[in-house]
């Protein structure tokens, strides 16, 4: 949940409004896109959702608990723990397989690597734990992606524009994949251009000049 978040970006002098009191809501199983143009302050409000940019002001509340003003080791603690995140370009390591991959989380907690193969079977990659990234194609990759974001006791997913350099049948396995996780109790957000891609949510909220519309 966002509370009047705002978000300043640059110095004092010459600051930008990139998030501009906004409120936002996104309940258990619900998948919300967020629409907007570019510069709207969509990837913005992902950053801060995703503990990766304190706000300005205003709070952001996961489970009702505010989480707004936590210190960059223990945001990175609440992301590996609670939220998992998706970008265009999956942010896996080259040279880790991908069920590594989906374990580091895990790892970094100190937390048992179980539950890997079983994600991975989710998403529609049985058998493929062992490959490394640039051995399977950039669907495939993704789907890794959403299966290391769901990986372990995260209840969170926050998805930038992640069918963004995909062709629109893997783009649609992807969403597909998405759209499942979530309906099994997962809360999500999914930032896009697209409306096609949008079609996937339970709701869709726009932005535009750092606000919602």
């Amino acid at each position: 949940e966002l509370q009047g978040v705002s978000c300043l970006l640059g110095s004092r002098e010459r600051a930008v409004i990139a998030l501009d009191e906004v409120s936002l809501t996104v309940s258990p199983g619900e998948l919300v896109a967020v629409m907007g143009p570019s510069g709207s302050g969509k990837s913005t409000l992902i950053h801060v959702a995703g503990l990766l940019r304190p706000p300005t002001s205003g709070r952001v509340l996961l489970d009702g608990a505010d989480v707004s003003r936590l210190t960059r080791a223990r945001a990175a603690e609440a992301r590996r723990r609670r939220i998992g995140l998706v970008f265009q370009n999956r942010n896996l390591v080259p040279t880790l397989t991908l069920a590594e991959n989906g374990a580091l989380p895990l790892e970094l907690d100190n937390v048992p690597s179980v539950g890997i193969a079983e994600a991975l079977i989710r998403v529609g990659l049985e058998g493929m734990g062992g490959r490394f990234p640039d051995e399977v194609s950039d669907g495939q990759a993704q789907l890794a992606a959403i299966a290391r974001a769901f990986i372990g006791p995260r209840t969170v997913l926050l998805a930038d524009e992640p069918t963004g350099d995909l062709d629109q049948t893997t783009g649609n396995q992807v969403l597909s994949t998405l759209r499942r996780c979530v309906d099994a109790g997962g809360a999500g957000l999914l930032v896009t251009h697209d409306p096609e891609v949008a079609d996937w949510a339970h709701r869709v909220v726009r932005m535009r000049d750092g606000r919602l519309l």
